[in-house]
């Protein structure tokens, strides 16, 4: 059973897809908070683990900085020709962290493109029925350009896959569409805070727990898909964030740097495509 926690919206705002009110609560405000608290996180309790929600996340940066959102939307044109079914958990979340990033930027053609892909693979996830009125209205809301909406979409989104696989019982799945989601939005958000490095921004990132928690979950899957090439190499890069996130330690700006990297060559497992170098691409 998954939780909310208590909004405390009033403190700052957090990280990976929630009601739109608490971005709103946020952008009302005048005072830049001076610094962010962890122990108000807000999220969502999976198992005793706060798993923040982007759009909150989001809200915060915007009132620490003004991000160029436009030039963090990175849709990848193919997100499910023969994946194994863990993989499209990951690609599926990270596709709906991509959303949040598109609404962020009020770019309505990429939202609706981002509507279709979830429409085509939530049915190779078996649960295209739930999934598609939502998939449906962020089309439509996209084209209204009414952006409360189509974040109250994307949460609903997320939340109803939870719930359908949590009726299936399997949890491994849901996680995986949790963690794909946290990493989508860990990497554009540290891409963003390497541009304006400030100690208050690199804090948003200090989640020991939650990245403990992901090592968790993947050490604890079985089957043939705990053991694709894929979910090793997530479980080792993790591994890497773990070393970088410590408990009550600031982050610095070569380790937020390091997060980006990182985070990249996870997403490039199973959403984006490995960058080449110029010598590797001439072999």
């Amino acid at each position: 059973m998954i939780h909310k926690h208590p909004n405390r919206a009033a403190i700052f705002g957090s990280a990976l897809a929630s009601l739109f009110w608490v971005s709103s609560v946020l952008a009302q405000e005048d005072d830049v908070p001076e610094k962010i608290d962890l122990s108000n996180f807000p999220g969502e309790i999976v198992e005793q683990v706060v798993v923040p929600i982007p759009a909150e996340i989001f809200a915060v940066l915007d009132k620490l900085d003004e991000p160029d959102w436009g030039s963090g939307i990175a849709i990848p044109e193919d997100t499910q020709q023969n994946r194994e079914r863990a993989v499209l958990a990951l690609t599926f979340g990270s596709l709906v962290g991509e959303g949040f990033i598109a609404v962020q930027a009020e770019d309505s053609d990429e939202i609706m493109q981002i509507g279709k892909k979830v429409l085509t693979m939530s049915e190779s996830l078996g649960i295209a029925k739930a999934v598609r009125p939502h998939s449906l209205s962020i089309i439509e809301a996209a084209g209204d350009r009414d952006w409360a909406r189509v974040r109250d979409e994307l949460d609903s989104t997320q939340q109803t896959v939870r719930m359908e696989m949590e009726l299936l019982r399997d949890d491994e799945i849901s996680n995986l569409v949790s963690l794909g989601g946290w990493l989508r939005g860990t990497n554009v958000v540290t891409s963003f805070i390497s541009e304006s490095f400030s100690e208050d921004k690199a804090e948003l990132l200090n989640q020991p727990g939650l990245v403990a928690h992901f090592r968790e979950i993947l050490a604890s899957m079985k089957g043939p898909a705990a053991n694709t090439p894929q979910i090793r190499a997530i479980s080792t890069g993790l591994a890497r964030l773990e070393a970088i996130i410590k408990e009550n330690e600031t982050i610095s700006e070569d380790g937020v740097n390091e997060l980006n990297e990182i985070s990249r060559s996870m997403l490039e497992e199973y959403y984006f495509e490995k960058e080449t170098t110029a010598g590797n691409a001439a072999n």
